[in-house]
């Protein structure tokens, strides 16, 4: 999409300097004074290191534009819009286009502790089938990202699906007043950033403000395995349960098999059966298939063709992503981790033939918990690997309480001798789970 700065000034009660060409259009944002792109304006947002206003001098030098909440540039020579704040200016910018230009589009908002980017694009898949859609790009979801995303959005568009995530508590309902989502899917409650919410039931009612701006008749698509979403008080119209199992959900899946690295179900949504077969491994894939097929169903799409479209889906490379490499198998997830994402790789290694190895780190942002959560992990890992090989702090703790008799610990400041390690103890036919927090720079390691 292309905003003129006159547009976007009076979108984000701002102020054009003047010398701007309120004529002038923008198709795009970015953060990164050193990507600098004449197309594009810079947002000059005041981070905890560098304030981006310092740069915008020499951008606007440049011939670039920028969104600036410092007002002594508005006497540079060039085109800058002054705002109190630039981050509210621009989320201010993606509701009044929500609310201006896609008001007829619907919008799928997908949020949770685990699995938010999976969801997303399993969604985008299905409703593929019939519509054309827009999606956030990765994992583009913060008081940043998304309404980058919704001031993406083609006019044509049928729907979107967005990703909204949350570190702190008031996060979730700033930039769900951008969204504002017909549906809402929470794909869980976990222990993400309980350093910063205190709590699994605080995180949870941070997640049920993605629908704060949202009509009385949107909808929430939950996680039915999920009791803390199962006690909520949500009229029963306005909400459709998701479930592994339970068959008392108005979408569960049965006859789940897995097999040479792919998925296959039987979706029930709503009282009709759809097979479901998936290229992917891991039975996590199957609860974000019924999300997906539950919001086709609300949004009135062929059940059949969204099905079968769902075979389509593949890995970003960042996530489970399952690949062959000099006779063995890496099975590569060091995107994040929490408790949950550790027990859903796991458990993909466990069906592996071969020796099993999992070189797990550390898991972030678990605040007080984070020795009990790394604890807890060894549950899944006594039925999964035949070898453990821990990399960090916290993931001592992992290593001291498992059973596995074949196990190695390796210390944050060790990497260099890890990569060795693995580059000799890795050998053909072994299957090799790489899992740790982005934070670990596990993924850097792997052999």
């Amino acid at each position: 999409m292309k905003f003129d700065l006159e547009y976007i000034a009076n979108a984000s009660n701002g102020k054009l300097s003047a010398s701007a060409n309120p004529k002038r259009t923008v198709e795009g944002f970015f953060t990164d004074s050193r990507t600098s792109d004449t197309a594009k304006m810079f947002l000059a947002l005041r981070g905890e290191r560098v304030d981006g206003n310092k740069f915008v001098p020499e951008l606007v030098k440049k011939g670039c534009c920028a969104l600036t909440d410092r007002e002594e540039n508005l006497s540079l020579i060039g085109d800058c819009i002054y705002v109190e704040d630039v981050r509210k200016a621009l989320q201010d910018l993606a509701k009044h286009f929500r609310e201006t230009k896609l008001s007829d589009i619907s919008i799928v908002g997908i949020t949770g502790s685990v699995g938010k980017t999976t969801t997303k694009d399993m969604v985008a898949v299905a409703l593929s089938s019939s519509h054309n859609v827009h999606k956030t790009l990765g994992n583009s979801n913060s008081q940043i990202g998304l309404p980058q995303t919704l001031l993406a959005t083609p006019l044509d568009s049928d729907c979107a699906v967005v990703e909204l995530g949350m570190s702190m508590p008031g996060e979730m309902e700033r930039i769900s007043r951008c969204a504002m989502p017909d549906i809402s899917v929470i794909t869980n409650i976990g222990f993400s950033h309980i350093e910063n919410l205190g709590s699994r039931e605080a995180i949870r009612d941070e997640k049920m403000k993605i629908a704060a701006y949202s009509k009385p008749t949107s909808k929430f698509i939950l996680n039915g395995d999920e009791p803390l979403l199962r006690s909520l008080d949500v009229k029963p119209e306005r909400v459709c349960f998701v479930s592994m199992e339970d068959k008392t959900c108005p979408c569960y899946a049965k006859d789940i098999k897995e097999s040479d690295g792919k998925m296959s179900f039987v979706a029930s949504v709503y009282g009709n059966d759809y097979p479901v077969n998936l290229n992917v491994q891991g039975k996590h894939y199957v609860i974000n298939s019924l999300f997906a097929l539950a919001v086709a169903y609300f949004l009135k799409l062929d059940l059949k063709k969204a099905s079968d479209k769902l075979a389509e889906y593949q890995s970003d490379g960042k996530r489970l992503y399952i690949y062959e490499n000099n006779g063995h198998t890496v099975i590569s997830d060091c995107y994040n981790a929490s408790p949950e994402s550790m027990q859903a790789a796991l458990s993909v290694l466990a069906t592996k033939k071969g020796r099993r190895i999992a070189v797990l780190g550390d898991m972030l942002e678990l605040g007080n918990e984070s020795e009990t959560l790394h604890k807890k992990v060894t549950e899944y890992v006594n039925k999964s690997c035949d070898v453990l090989i821990t990399y960090g702090e916290m993931s001592k703790f992992i290593f001291d309480n498992t059973e596995i008799k074949e196990k190695y610990h390796f210390a944050k400041e060790d990497a260099d001798n890890l990569s060795s390690f693995l580059k000799t103890f890795v050998k053909e036919g072994d299957t090799v789970l790489y899992k740790a927090s982005n934070g670990m720079k596990l993924n850097e390691l792997i052999v």
